[in-house]
């Protein structure tokens, strides 16, 4: 029955993908053939994991869209349009559920029913009488694809589509799998173009997803360079001792934000962290283990004590987004950038390269005449620790 949905699924891009990794919850669960009471459990263990992001900060509905939900969901569950786009589908997948457990949706004929009319695409069966429309916050990006001084339509024309409670529930699933968060006034998605693929081994890819979205929430990571973002999301996962499987990558991060009053993709990045986990995994097992020897080569900061590397990074983010004073150009984000080709090269040559290069740079920098912060100053001194250079080669 998924197959067959699947296969003759009338939707594409960024709804396609959402779509999917909802029904990967299903299939992961129960297989590819469900009954009514056996998706209805489905939907109900997702959310479980995926409810605290229902709860968390996002974009308020458009005008559009909250009076239409307004009517949709007064029509469908009898209750009121939430004010933020998470909030709506949790809610959705909570009442969707009940009305599946009361025998009131069907939910093989709403899979395998497809048409389209003068209205658009029509996804499942109308009930009482209605369908959903996409959310904006799903639909436009795929029409303004990416953002151009005056906003205009870059992906072509998109036909409207139309949902019924189950297709919603099950977007709505897949959005709140992808969402990495809301951060600085942008979305964080991140999807796997072509899981349908892996039907119905898809386990580990869905718990990839899962620790690869939480990773973003819980370390803040932002888009500011694609070198220091991933390197923010393989710290995380490493500080917290978690191992993403190579099946889940790559991944697809969609990075959406709203523009005047539009959604727009502003970017899509395909993320691959294999190198950058291990690396890093490995960086912090070296640096415990001097710990334990007595070697203590932590920076004291403001905000505690932490791993040179870590410090590093940050240094270098604080030099992108406030520029830097001094003579120092930039050192700490144009070494990372480096670090971070040089790891992701798998070359060992490349990578003891890239730390000499630092040591050699850094060494001028502190004997020199040059100025830089006191914090860059004893970064650097900490990374020029022999032990140190030794856990980084």
């Amino acid at each position: 029955m998924i197959l067959k949905a699947v296969k003759e699924l009338p939707l594409s891009g960024l709804s396609r993908e959402l779509a999917l990794l909802g029904l990967t919850w299903v299939v992961d669960q129960v297989g590819t053939e469900v009954s009514n009471e056996d998706f209805a459990l489905a939907l109900e263990n997702a959310m479980e994991t995926l409810s605290n992001r229902a709860t968390v900060n996002s974009s308020k509905m458009g005008r559009n869209d909250r009076a239409s939900y307004e009517k949709v969901l007064r029509a469908w569950f009898g209750r009121s349009a939430p004010n933020t786009y998470t909030e709506l589908f949790g809610i959705v997948v909570e009442e969707t559920v009940k009305l599946i457990k009361a025998g009131k949706l069907d939910v093989e004929k709403a899979l395998t029913s497809f048409s389209m009319d003068k209205k658009g695409i029509n996804l499942g069966v109308p009930f009482n009488g209605t369908y959903a429309i996409m959310p904006a916050v799903i639909k436009q990006p795929e029409f303004y694809e990416f953002q151009t001084e005056f906003l205009k339509p870059t992906a072509g024309t998109k036909a409207m589509v139309n949902l019924d409670p189950v297709w919603l529930s099950l977007i709505a699933v897949g959005f709140l799998t992808a969402f990495a968060g809301y951060i600085g006034g942008r979305y964080y998605l991140m999807t796997k173009p072509g899981i349908e693929t892996l039907f119905p081994y898809v386990g580990n890819v869905l718990d990839g997803v899962l620790l690869l979205t939480d990773a973003n929430m819980k370390s803040g990571a932002r888009m500011d360079s694609e070198e220091l973002y991933e390197l923010r999301l393989a710290m995380k996962l490493a500080e917290e001792g978690k191992s993403v499987s190579e099946e889940t990558y790559p991944l697809t991060l969609h990075l959406i934000s709203l523009e005047g009053n539009v959604y727009t993709e502003l970017k899509t990045v395909q993320l691959d962290l294999r190198e950058l986990q291990g690396y890093l995994s490995e960086y912090l097992k070296k640096v415990e283990n001097l710990s334990i020897r007595g070697i203590n080569i932590m920076v004291e900061t403001n905000d505690g004590s932490f791993y040179p590397l870590w410090v590093l990074i940050d240094i270098a983010e604080t030099e992108l987004r406030k520029g830097v004073s001094g003579d120092n150009q930039m050192l700490a984000y144009i070494f990372v950038k480096d670090f971070y080709r040089a790891i992701n090269s798998g070359n060992r040559g490349l990578l003891q390269d890239s730390i000499f290069r630092l040591f050699r740079q850094g060494r001028a920098l502190i004997e020199g005449s040059a100025k830089a912060s006191g914090l860059l100053v004893k970064t650097l001194r900490a990374f020029m620790i022999e032990a140190h250079m030794e856990a980084l080669l």
